[in-house]
């Protein structure tokens, strides 16, 4: 089964408004591979077909679901580009403790959480932080579109591909052994975690009558089209407090693409500062 440019170009279209998404004219074939199984199991022989059910029957808003486990990347993994966390305890702690949204509270947000190992992660340098956190809550809530990686995030069990850079002394301490398999977040370092279902480009879904401290989108807006990275930008604009923080994957920039944030260096990284425009 091959993929006609126009299926292709329509798919794109799909993923553009409904999820940002933009695959290259050079990840035609990948775009195609990720779709076959659903098609196959849906008994089409064409993705033109899975194309009119996803935008004219009446299970194509249920399908959507079904296509953002198709296409999205669940890439994720425990103390991934770690020294971003150390800067948000070690560098930025005291100047958002003085200018916090929620007096005694610390309000963080995972746009994109994947799997829900980053969230963790987070919740972990929160935890080994107390000395720092004295009189102070942490609170953090994390969304993703896809429900099956929301359900892994909820359960707190991973397989050794999300420990690929967690040492021995880490493993022991922060988790548990279930099986030969896989480890369990434990429990002490789940408390203070919300994961829900959400897109990062729908405003209603960061609508909270208290803006956030620190917002994580790290290594989803290079999928992004032009026009869904400036809405994505625009939304963590509108859920982060003035000198709120915004965190980026390394290779990452939105540098002259919004004047509502500030590039500015924390520790060894840099930082986007939510400005009072």
């Amino acid at each position: 089964m091959i993929m006609t440019q126009e299926e292709f170009q329509l798919f794109n279209e799909i993923l553009d408004s409904h999820f940002g998404l933009c695959f290259p004219e050079s990840k035609k074939e990948i775009l195609g591979s990720r779709l076959k199984p659903r098609l196959d199991t849906l008994k089409m022989r064409h993705y033109m077909d899975y194309y009119f059910t996803l935008q004219y029957n009446s299970n194509g808003s249920e399908e959507i679901s079904h296509l953002a486990r198709l296409v999205t990347n669940n890439e994720s993994y425990f103390f991934r580009e770690t020294h971003q966390f150390e800067a948000l305890f070690n560098h930025a702690l005291d100047d958002i403790k003085k200018t916090c949204a929620l007096p005694g509270a610390i309000r963080i947000l995972c746009a994109g959480c994947s799997t829900g190992e980053e969230a963790y992660t987070l919740n972990i340098y929160a935890k080994e932080n107390l000395y720092q956190m004295w009189g102070y809550a942490v609170e953090i809530s994390a969304f993703d579109i896809d429900t099956d990686a929301l359900q892994t995030a909820k359960e707190a069990a991973y397989g050794s591909n999300s420990f690929r850079f967690t040492d021995s002394e880490k493993l022991d301490r922060y988790f548990k052994k279930q099986n030969e398999s896989k480890h369990s977040v434990k429990e002490n370092f789940r408390t203070g975690i919300n994961f829900d279902q959400g897109n990062i480009l729908k405003l209603e879904t960061y609508k909270k009558l208290i803006p956030y401290d620190a917002l994580f989108c790290r290594n989803v807006l290079i999928y992004f089209s032009e026009v869904s990275l400036h809405k994505a930008i625009d939304n963590f604009a509108q859920c982060l407090r003035p000198g709120g923080l915004l965190f980026l994957g390394h290779s990452e920039s939105i540098i002259g693409i919004s004047d509502k944030f500030e590039s500015i260096r924390l520790g060894n990284c840099i930082v986007y500062r939510r400005t009072n425009k």
